[in-house]
């Protein structure tokens, strides 16, 4: 049987460290990668790759689809159940915009929050990560970057020593 791994966390002390040593894995070809830090770090974002909008487009087709709910709610019922009140017509679309407007907005938050917690994979109750004593401290002081098994360019022995060249310590992943 042979062991499946999730891949490598090397360990630095510095956001500076940790930025280079992102910057030589970009350069070097791996595209798998991870960083993990106790607080922002400025450019590693943009150096993973990870630019994404999405949830701006979930909360933008909630608040689409609570319009149209909001909107079809009341033209149904008051074709449905016609009042003809003072000679207001049947569908008085000034009259309907408030109720509109709030399902709105209800849906299109209901939609961003499901929608980032979908795209960040949440709730997470267990990561192989959490398997690593190292990983342990890296809310606290320590700045850690994964480079994953399923990389194109990981090869076990040759990632560590090229990760341990630049890094505190490595550790290997179980997977």
């Amino acid at each position: 049987m042979t062991e499946r791994y999730y891949g490598l966390l090397a360990d630095y002390a510095h956001p500076q460290a940790l930025l280079e040593a992102t910057r030589a894995a970009r350069a070097a070809g791996y595209r798998r990668l991870e960083a993990y830090s106790p607080f922002p770090v400025e450019g590693l974002e943009e150096l993973l790759g990870q630019r994404s909008n999405s949830v701006y487009g979930f909360g933008i087709v909630g608040a689409l689809v609570g319009a149209a709910l909001g909107l079809g709610m009341q033209v149904y019922a008051n074709l449905s159940y016609p009042l003809d009140i003072g000679g207001r017509p049947l569908i008085a679309l000034q009259s309907f915009s408030i109720v509109t407007f709030l399902v709105m907005v209800g849906s299109a938050a209901l939609f961003a929050v499901f929608g980032l917690l979908w795209r960040c994979r949440l709730p997470l109750l267990w990561h192989p990560l959490h398997e690593v004593e190292a990983f342990s401290r890296a809310s606290d002081d320590r700045f850690l970057l994964c480079i994953r098994a399923d990389d194109p360019l990981y090869e076990r022995t040759g990632t560590a020593l090229w990760l341990a060249e630049r890094a505190v310590s490595v550790s290997e992943v179980p997977g």
